[in-house]
């Protein structure tokens, strides 16, 4: 009967299966909450009286006091009656705590709550509602605020994965089946919570490709206070994105396209060999299109002695031998080698599986330390950082400008390009997830192609200057870089910033430095003309901040604007966005908070706040403006 399905039960009486209700489904379900305290006694009582009067009980409810010095203990042990356990730890950081926490309980869903915040009474029970695919691995919620700032966040209605990988919109209070935080070993992992977002760094590690997150109904209460982790991130000492997204913890995929160049592989097995990013947050893919058994064999004896944990090997047939170094000139080669490298892009996109890919092609040798410059490039808006390198076919770097002219001399640092060859390159893999490389399609060349259909979105390239790559068979980039003056040794090709004195030099000051030794020696000590003062940039700003009576009318004019838009606030993301981008910027006087521009001198914080602002100096993301310009892409194609 039950081999046929009509076993006692197995079938109810109108011969459909028994569908789980609502309440059974929920009872299948054990509930953890871990609540995290450090000097929070004033506010863990309203915390723990949120959690037990949950409309859905939780099975167990852990307060994990970590250093603190006040009555977080004596709070916490004055609800062990009601079944509220309590657990001392020594860490002095809330990532570590929260693994204490959750090491210590044993249920299939846990609910992280900083004893600063409260669920409403609902949170448990909807949140739980939302599991209802064994690939949900995280219910997030909107948040509340109350306290000093009161709002409403606005993420998502729907998941993405892509959008995670940018900047986070999950808060650490959500519910998470704890299944997911074991096979992810998040916890394992340890970071300072003052630089890098915890919150994000955890659910990007819980969830990864592989879990998928969905969204409640009920809010999460986060409180705003002085005191608070968001504030003390930012009072603490200036980060960048590299240290907020924890971008050092990050594992990349090293794709490297082998065409068979057995004289260059040397120098590329020297390079893997010494190339400081961990190895072992490597995943190295070498793909072999040289149709070579001796150069096969090369590599495949390399790999057993590399010191790479994660390595794979494919052979993989783009164009007949010896392709790459054919004379591209002749329009049937260049549409040969157009296709094949099509076709090597358009199988490595099928291969990632982390956020960022880095390629290397075989002909170029970057700096040894050239990941974690890349990757330091990285912010909310960019989706390609590379290492420039010369190229073969002419004098000039294989970079490109917005109008689609070649660089023909280094720039200054990290610069936003139009775009670039793929010889060195870090990407977010989630530019190329789901897209397509061309080669004859329009716009010919996969790389001019891929950078040209970027410019429809609001996402940046850039290159980084200090990263300059050496070229197997191209102008060595010494021979590139601007020579010192005769006279001093001034290095700078033209006006403008010099690097080496940290300052901006106009043309008559710049040929002071390169004809004059005085005047060198003065900025060497840093006491040229203008060193000691606060440089401007290339947009038009004032160096200090507007008087009272401008700072009033900017203000007033900011209270008419914030009235009319119906005293909207932003939700926290953007905040937390817009704040970390006045930290960098030339016109923040960080230590106030205070926009020195003359159209500003706002305190920061409120007017981050305000949904009506804009930065003047138009950094802020919701200000980017999506213009395109006409490209002439016959001449960048014609010249690479």
């Amino acid at each position: 009967m039950w081999e046929r399905g009509v076993g006692p039960g197995q079938l109810n009486p109108n011969g459909k299966a028994k569908s789980q209700s609502r309440k059974r489904r929920l009872k299948d379900f054990s509930v953890a909450v871990v609540i995290i305290s450090h000097n929070y006694g004033e506010f863990l009582g309203e915390a723990i009286e949120s959690v037990l009067a949950q409309t859905y009980q939780s099975q167990e409810i852990l307060v994990v006091d970590d250093r603190s010095t006040d009555n977080t203990r004596e709070i916490a042990l004055a609800y062990q009656q009601q079944g509220v356990k309590y657990l001392s730890v020594d860490v002095g950081n809330v990532h570590a705590a929260r693994g204490a926490g959750f090491k210590a309980t044993n249920c299939d869903i846990t609910c992280f709550l900083d004893a600063d915040d409260k669920l409403s009474a609902d949170y448990i029970e909807n949140g739980l509602e939302q599991f209802d695919h064994y690939q949900v691995a995280v219910v997030y919620s909107d948040t509340k605020f109350f306290g000093k700032r009161q709002g409403c966040s606005n993420y998502p209605e729907k998941y993405s994965a892509d959008k995670l990988q940018y900047d986070n919109f999950i808060h650490a209070g959500s519910l998470v089946l704890s299944e997911a935080i074991q096979i992810s070993r998040v916890f394992e992992k340890q970071f300072d919570p003052l630089l890098t977002q915890g919150d994000w760094f955890l659910w990007r590690e819980v969830l990864g490709r592989t879990w998928t997150a969905k969204k409640q109904k009920s809010l999460y209460l986060y409180r705003i206070h002085q005191s608070n982790w968001t504030q003390k991130m930012q009072e603490a000492k200036q980060r960048s994105y590299f240290e907020y997204a924890g971008l050092a913890y990050q594992k990349i995929t090293l794709f490297i396209p082998l065409s068979g160049r057995a004289d260059h592989w040397p120098q590329t097995a020297q390079f893997l060999e010494q190339q400081s990013w961990p190895h072992d947050q490597i995943s190295l893919i070498l793909m072999d299109t040289s149709q070579s058994d001796a150069f096969s064999k090369t590599i495949k004896d390399w790999i057993q002695d590399c010191d790479y944990s994660d390595v794979r090997y494919l052979k993989f047939d783009a164009g007949f031998s010896g392709l790459a170094d054919e004379n591209r000139r002749l329009p049937d080669i260049r549409d040969q080698v157009r296709i094949a490298m099509a076709r090597i892009y358009n199988r490595m996109a099928k291969m990632i599986d982390t956020e960022f890919v880095w390629i290397l092609e075989d002909d170029i040798t970057p700096p040894k330390d050239v990941c974690q410059q890349l990757l330091s490039g990285f912010d909310f808006e960019t989706v390609s950082v590379a290492a420039p390198y010369p190229s073969r076919f002419y004098e000039g770097f294989v970079v490109w400008n917005q109008a689609g002219t070649f660089h023909e001399k280094p720039g200054y640092k990290q610069e936003v390009v139009g775009g670039n060859g793929f010889g060195c390159t870090i990407l977010r893999t989630s530019s190329i997830r789901g897209n397509v490389f061309t080669a004859l399609h329009e716009i010919p060349d996969f790389d001019i192609a891929f950078y040209q259909r970027l410019k429809t979105s609001d996402l940046l390239a850039k290159v980084d200057w200090s990263c300059i790559s050496q070229h197997s068979g191209a102008m060595e980039p010494n021979d590139m870089k601007p020579k010192q003056s005769s006279k001093t040794d001034c290095e700078c090709a033209s006006p403008g910033w010099c690097e080496r004195h940290q300052c901006k030099k106009h043309p008559h000051f710049h040929k002071l430095c390169q004809t004059r030794t005085d005047y060198f020696e003065l900025w060497e000590k840093g006491a040229g003309p203008g060193q000691n003062l606060q440089q401007a940039t290339d947009i038009s700003v004032e160096s200090s901040e507007p008087g009272l009576m401008r700072k009033a009318f900017n203000f007033t004019k900011a209270v008419a604007r914030h009235v009319t838009n119906g005293s909207k606030h932003v939700d926290e993301a953007t905040y937390n966005a817009r704040l970390s981008t006045c930290q960098t910027c030339e016109m923040c006087n960080s230590s106030r908070m205070v926009c020195k521009h003359k159209q500003c001198g706002c305190t920061l914080k409120v007017k981050a706040l305000w949904e009506s602002e804009r930065c003047p100096l138009k950094k802020w993301a919701d200000n980017s403006e999506n213009s395109s310009e006409n490209q002439d892409t016959k001449e960048l194609v014609g010249k690479k």
